[in-house]
C-alpha cells in the first residue's frame, strides 16, 4: 500500500510540474516617444484617425480609400483567413459538448437448408429451401469526451484568440491598402504638378528660343545663344517621358488597389495637380495607445496567447482522459416466419491515462512551447516596429515642415529674380544667359518645392498609418463594422508601460 501511494504521489507531482508553461517577462515599452511633439501627448481624436484619408480634403482621394476597402482583393483573402478563423472556434467549441448520432443497421442472410431436408434435424424441424435470417437495429448513440482538467477548453479559447489575431490582421491589411493607395495618389498628383510644371517649363524655354532667333536674325546676340535656348527646351521635351511613364505606373497600381480596369484612376485624376496634405497636427498620444489602435501589436498579442494556452493545452494533455458513450433504442431479430424486438439500452465509461509514447507528447509540448517563444518575440518585433515607425513618420514630418518654410522662402526669391531678369533682357540691360538661368532657376524652386510638398504628404499617410489609423472607432460604424474591437485582449503584463530600464 505505501508503495502504491509513493507511486501515486510521484505521477501526480511530475504531471504537476509540466502543467504549467515558462513565463515570460512583459515587452519593454517606453512611457514616452524620444522626440516629442508639440501636442505629443494629447490624444488623437478616434474619428479623425479612423478615417484619417479625409483629412486630406480631396473627396477623389477618400472615394478611393473607401472604394479600395470594399473591393481589394488582399482584404478578400484577409477575410477568407477569418472565416477560417470563425469555423476553427465554431469546432473547438463543439468538442466541449455530447455527440448525437441517429444510427441504424440491417442485415439479411439467406441460408439454404436443401442439404439438412434428409438428416433427422430436418425432418424434425421441417427444413428446406431457403430461411431468411434478419437482423436490424436502430438506436440514438451520444458520446461525450469529459473535459476534466481543461485541455479542450484551453484549445477553444485559443481559437479564440486566433480570431481576435484574425480580425487584428484583416484591420491591418485595411490599413495597408488605404495607406498604399493614399501614397500612390499622393505620388500620381506631384507627377501631374511635375508635367504642368515641365509643359510650362517647356513653354518658357520655347519663347526664349524664339527671341534668341529673332535677335540672332537682327544681329544682336550669337548663334550661341539660339542653340543654347533651343539645348534647353530639347532637355525639358525629354523629361516628357519619364513623367509619363512614372504617371502610368502609378495610376495603374492605383486600378489594381480598386480592382478597377487600368486607366480608371487616370482618367478621374482630370487636370488637378494640387498635392493633397492634412491641414490639421497629428497629436500622437502616448507608446502605450499603440497596444490599443496598431492592428499588428493586436494581432501579435492575440497570436502570443492562442499559443500560450496551446502550450498549456499540450500538458494537460498528459492527465487522464474520461470518456462517456451512451445509446438508447430497438433492436430485432426474424428467422423465417418467426421475429421479435426489443429495446436496447447502454451505458459506459473509459478512463485512459496515457503511458508510454515514445516521447511523442514531449515532443508535442517541445513544439506549443517553441511556437509561444515565436510569438513572444513577434511581439517582441511589432512594438519595436510601432515605435520606430511612428518616431521616423514623426521626424520626417517635423523636417519637411521647416524645409517646406525654406522652399517657399527660395520660391519667392527665385520668382522675383526671374521677374527682374525678363525686365532688363527686355530693355536690353542683360543677356540672353542671365534671363535663362533666372528661367532655369525659378523652375529648380518650384520643382523643389513641389518635391518638399509630396515628401510633407506622404510624412503625414506614414505617421496615420503608424498610429494604427484609429481603427476602434471603426467598430462602432462604416467599413469596420465586421470587426471587433480586440483590444481586451491585450494581456495585463503588457497593458501598462514598462517601468524604468525595464
Amino acid at each position: 500500500m505505501k508503495i502504491s501511494r509513493l507511486g501515486v504521489l510521484a505521477a501526480a507531482l511530475a504531471l504537476a510540474a509540466c502543467s504549467t508553461p515558462p513565463v515570460r517577462e512583459r515587452p519593454p515599452l517606453p512611457a514616452a516617444y524620444y522626440a516629442p511633439a508639440g501636442d505629443a501627448a494629447r490624444p488623437a481624436d478616434p474619428a479623425a484617425l479612423a478615417y484619417w484619408w479625409r483629412q486630406f480634403d480631396d473627396p477623389l482621394l477618400a472615394e478611393l480609400v473607401e472604394t479600395a476597402l470594399v473591393r481589394n482583393l488582399d482584404q478578400q483573402a484577409a477575410l477568407a483567413q477569418l472565416r477560417t478563423a470563425r469555423a476553427q472556434l465554431r469546432r473547438s467549441r463543439a468538442a466541449l459538448l455530447p455527440r448525437l448520432d441517429l444510427g441504424g443497421q440491417a442485415s439479411r442472410q439467406i441460408i439454404n437448408t436443401d442439404a439438412l431436408a434428409d438428416t433427422p434435424v430436418g425432418e424434425e424441424f421441417d427444413v428446406g429451401g431457403d430461411v431468411n435470417f434478419d437482423t436490424w437495429q436502430l438506436a440514438l448513440q451520444a458520446e461525450w469526451e469529459v473535459d476534466l482538467f481543461g485541455a479542450n477548453r484551453l484549445r477553444r479559447d485559443g481559437a479564440g484568440r486566433q480570431v481576435q489575431s484574425a480580425e487584428a490582421q484583416l484591420v491591418a491589411v485595411r490599413l495597408a491598402v488605404a495607406s498604399n493607395l493614399a501614397q500612390g495618389y499622393v505620388q500620381a498628383r506631384a507627377l501631374l504638378a511635375q508635367r504642368a510644371l515641365l509643359d510650362e517649363g517647356v513653354r518658357i524655354a520655347r519663347d526664349a528660343e524664339r527671341v534668341a532667333d529673332g535677335r540672332f536674325r537682327l544681329g544682336e546676340v550669337t548663334r550661341l545663344d539660339v542653340e543654347a535656348a533651343g539645348a534647353q527646351r530639347a532637355a525639358l521635351e525629354a523629361q516628357r517621358g519619364d513623367i509619363d511613364a512614372g504617371l502610368a505606373e502609378a495610376t495603374f497600381a492605383l486600378d489594381t488597389l480598386i480592382d478597377r480596369p487600368p486607366g480608371t484612376v487616370l482618367q478621374r485624376l482630370g487636370g488637378d495637380t494640387r498635392v493633397p496634405m492634412a491641414d490639421a497636427d497629428i497629436p500622437r498620444g502616448q507608446p502605450l495607445d499603440l497596444l490599443r489602435r496598431r492592428p499588428d501589436v493586436i494581432a501579435a498579442v492575440a497570436g502570443l496567447e492562442a499559443a500560450e494556452l496551446a502550450a498549456l493545452a499540450s500538458r494537460r494533455d498528459l492527465f487522464p482522459k474520461l470518456g462517456v458513450s451512451a445509446a438508447l433504442g430497438r433492436s430485432g431479430i426474424a428467422i423465417g416466419d418467426l421475429s421479435g424486438a426489443s429495446d436496447l439500452r447502454s451505458l459506459a465509461a473509459q478512463l485512459g491515462f496515457p503511458w508510454l509514447d515514445f516521447g511523442a507528447s514531449r515532443a508535442a509540448i517541445d513544439l506549443a512551447d517553441a511556437q509561444a517563444d515565436a510569438g513572444y518575440v513577434q511581439l517582441r518585433q511589432a512594438l519595436a516596429n510601432a515605435l520606430q515607425e511612428v518616431e521616423t513618420a514623426t521626424a520626417q514630418l517635423e523636417a519637411r515642415r521647416a524645409q517646406r518654410g525654406a522652399r517657399e522662402e527660395a520660391l519667392g526669391r527665385a520668382q522675383r529674380t526671374q521677374a527682374m531678369a525678363r525686365r532688363t533682357y527686355d530693355v536690353g540691360l542683360a543677356n540672353l544667359a542671365d534671363l535663362l538661368d533666372a528661367e532655369r532657376a525659378l523652375l529648380d524652386a518650384r520643382q523643389q518645392a513641389l518635391d518638399t510638398d509630396r515628401a510633407f504628404a506622404l510624412a503625414q499617410i506614414a505617421l496615420y498609418t503608424a498610429l494604427g489609423g484609429g481603427w476602434r472607432a471603426q467598430a462602432e460604424g462604416g467599413p469596420d463594422e465586421a470587426v471587433r474591437d480586440t483590444v481586451d485582449s491585450v494581456p495585463d503584463r503588457i497593458r501598462a508601460p514598462a517601468p524604468d530600464g525595464g
